[in-house]
């Protein structure tokens, strides 16, 4: 498993064809989102969260910010919170379609 391109975030369980799945995800900005996991980018190789072990999710809404260059600027985007293992992460999605995707794929609780 050490080896393996695909590896659980965190203290996820390991999931049985989780190659197919990963196969057939379908890409969400960054990430991607199959049947059976949500797969963030770490490094070279992907780590996945199963869907079922997602207790909360919910809609927020992220400020991205730039002080840089001649006009600076500050903008809302829509995002996704989830809460797992009793731990939260706050998925860096910019696209308000893409919130619905994860939304409807996790079953917003």
């Amino acid at each position: 498993m050490f080896f393996s391109r695909l590896r659980p975030h965190g203290e996820s369980a390991v999931l049985p064809d989780i190659k197919e799945d990963f196969r057939e995800s379908k890409r969400l900005e960054k990430y991607r989102l199959g049947k059976k996991a949500l797969y963030f980018p770490a490094g070279f190789m992907w780590e996945y969260l199963p869907l079922n072990e997602i207790t909360q999710i919910r809609r927020v809404t992220r400020l991205i910010e730039s002080e840089n260059g001649v006009c600076p600027f500050s903008m809302e985007v829509p995002s996704v919170r989830i809460f797992y293992h009793g731990k939260d992460t706050v998925l860096e999605i910019e696209k308000e379609k893409s919130t619905a995707a994860v939304l409807a794929a996790a079953g917003e609780r």
